[in-house]
């Protein structure tokens, strides 16, 4: 089966990316599967990790406008190379994401198999006027979570599967009874809401003195949150790391995973944090944490808004080492669904079952 992934540009060290190339990765050693890339933006970078040679690569090669009217101006052209350059390669199914796959989801002429991979939950879409176009062309809606799912009333069909990952399990189970360090790992970006959790970081840390918060991520909020940390004054308590390629050394020597986004689509770092043996501490924002975290077993979840629960949450954790230890031996067994051989059996099993149907 030839599988053809479109998305944007691949250079964004993000998690729709990282988990993208490890999905096509493992796809692509898979026997039966011809894995095949396409990015639409003009783009120098090389991809943002590293990708298996079995994935062929294509660009359009159209460079990205930088206004919104130069982008809607731009469409018409990548609409007809996309549709020309699909037509070429002859895929089985076509893989759509984001704002722009539902574009070509919904104008181009290709009349094959589609799909759209739903990473952001729709509700936050800045786009949500082309996903009624969108969902009638496709054959099939991926979801990451129940509560994403349940916005697509009017797609042909509508599933579940979520995220994988390649962190070996239980590594950090001793480190989260016995460490002082708190971890923060994403986009610095307002859907994450950093500077929120520097403020309650401020409570946290006042409460225990000697706790550090480690944040692992790059993004444009970056100088936003140093004048925060200097306004504040907690600079000695809180490291920014930047970005880094060990995802599971940012895991070890942590005692847990706070977490305070106004939304997600499903949450790697939670996912990878308990695979590590790490419990965490998040809000519920829709969606995802739910999906993940059993509040008062794996993990604790708090009220979207709720600022002073977040904080004697995280104070709760850290007064009890042996109850972090305990929560993260949870963690880790309930992150045995998410390992890379569940998750890529399932897409498998769905790409076999959506193969043998018809076309629409």
């Amino acid at each position: 089966m030839k599988l053809l992934y479109v998305i944007e540009h691949i250079s964004t060290v993000g998690g729709l990316e990282r988990i993208l190339i490890e999905k096509m990765n493992a796809l692509a050693a898979e026997d039966g599967f011809e894995v095949v890339l396409m990015t639409v933006w003009q783009d120098e970078k090389v991809p943002a990790f590293p990708l298996d040679k079995r994935v062929a690569q294509i660009c359009l090669g159209v460079k990205r406008p930088t206004s919104a009217w130069g982008m809607l101006a731009a469409m018409p052209r990548v609409l007809y190379i996309y549709n020309n350059k699909v037509r070429a390669i002859g895929p089985d199914v076509v893989v759509h994401f984001r704002a722009i796959g539902a574009m070509l989801s919904a104008f181009s002429s290709w009349k094959g198999l589609t799909v759209f991979e739903a990473h952001l939950a729709r509700r936050h879409s800045n786009h949500r006027w082309l996903y009624p176009l969108m969902e009638r062309r496709v054959d099939a809606v991926v979801c990451l979570t129940r509560g994403d799912a349940a916005n697509y009333t009017r797609a042909k069909r509508v599933e579940v599967i979520p995220n994988f990952t390649s962190v070996s399990p239980g590594g950090s189970l001793k480190s989260c009874r016995s460490s002082n360090s708190c971890l923060f790992v994403g986009r610095l970006s307002p859907q994450k809401d950093p500077l929120r959790l520097l403020r309650m970081w401020k409570s946290i840390v006042a409460r225990h003195p000697g706790w550090q918060l480690d944040i692992y991520g790059e993004g444009e909020m970056e100088n936003d949150m140093r004048a925060e940390m200097e306004r504040l004054g907690i600079e000695d308590s809180v490291v920014m790391h930047g970005s880094v390629s060990d995802i599971a050394g940012m895991y070890a020597g942590s005692a847990m995973l706070l977490l305070c986004s106004r939304s997600e689509g499903l949450p790697m770092v939670i996912i990878e944090a308990m695979r590590s043996g790490l419990p965490v501490v998040s809000t519920d924002c829709p969606y995802g944490p739910a999906d993940i975290i059993k509040n008062g077993e794996n993990g604790l979840l708090v009220a979207q808004d709720d600022d002073a629960a977040f904080v004697d949450a995280v104070s709760t954790l850290m007064e009890d080492g042996a109850r972090r230890m305990e929560m993260g031996k949870r963690a880790s067994e309930t992150s045995v669904i998410y390992s890379k051989h569940n998750i890529v059996e399932t897409w498998k099993s769905f790409w076999q079952s959506i193969g043998n149907s018809p076309l629409s």
